[in-house]
């Protein structure tokens, strides 16, 4: 499978410290790539790095063979092939849910209105967004429902690669579920995903690689069952050991 984005060396400072440690890492076409570790690991940094909206201080990061933290490349263009999102979800609320999804089609891709009213539709009925919620509002929707139209919104866009940052971590529990199997359809569609989340279920059933962070470097990575159920490393092991009793999966 041919590689989509390749990390290498990635360095980021805050100050003097580094929240960023040499990270590297390749995402093959297709792949669902899932990033575990404690708060302060480094990896919504590294999300945000690879979609360009913090700059990397050293390393390198490549999408579709072009160096998008080289001088002088153009962000937008870059970023219109990521899809990104957010544990919050982001939505405007101003605009109504078809609206939010057609937006960036009109605005980035330059489609006609009625173009991007037939790509949103699909992308919104996609993620189990139905009809009679289209016309509704952010603050009229369920977060369950609002982090499937931000789900909508970036798969619309026909993007090489979605990144998804915690997007369950904002949600009650009982509408977890709507959003994680909104995410296992995409991965069963071979849609090419890095996926930052604590849901350790998802992670086994989806993840082609875990690939474990923590003080901002990557400690251990490899298949699900052996990062999640078998760690070598000591301290991936006590993380694992407290999520899987949290998440009863022992």
């Amino acid at each position: 499978m041919k590689v989509v984005l390749e990390v290498s060396n990635l360095w980021k400072f805050f100050g003097k410290s580094p929240v960023l440690r040499g990270v590297s890492f390749s995402v093959r076409e297709g792949e669902a790539k899932v990033i575990l570790g404690p708060s302060g690991a480094g990896k919504s940094t590294l999300l945000r790095c690879i979609n360009l909206l913090i700059k990397p201080d050293r390393g390198s990061i490549i999408l579709d063979g072009e160096e998008v933290t080289a001088p002088g490349v153009n962000v937008a263009r870059v970023r219109s092939k990521i899809g990104f999102v957010f544990q919050h979800f982001n939505l405007f609320n101003h605009l109504t849910a078809l609206e939010n999804v057609m937006l960036g089609l009109i605005k980035v891709k330059g489609m006609n209105r009625d173009d991007a009213f037939k790509v949103a539709r699909e992308s919104l009925l996609s993620v189990g967004i139905s009809e009679d919620l289209w016309s509704k509002y952010p603050a009229q929707l369920s977060g369950g429902q609002q982090q499937r139209v931000a789900i909508a919104r970036a798969i619309a866009m026909s993007p090489r690669l979605v990144l998804f940052d915690e997007p369950t971590s904002a949600l009650d529990p009982e509408l977890i579920w709507e959003v994680l199997r909104v995410m296992e359809k995409m991965s069963k569609e071979r849609m090419t995903m890095i996926v930052v989340t604590h849901e350790l279920g998802f992670a086994m059933k989806v993840a082609d690689e875990v690939v474990f962070m923590d003080s901002g470097a990557i400690v251990e990575r490899g298949p699900p069952e052996e990062v999640i159920l078998r760690p070598r490393n000591e301290r991936v092991r006590r993380f694992m050991e407290r999520m899987q009793y949290v998440y009863s999966l022992k």
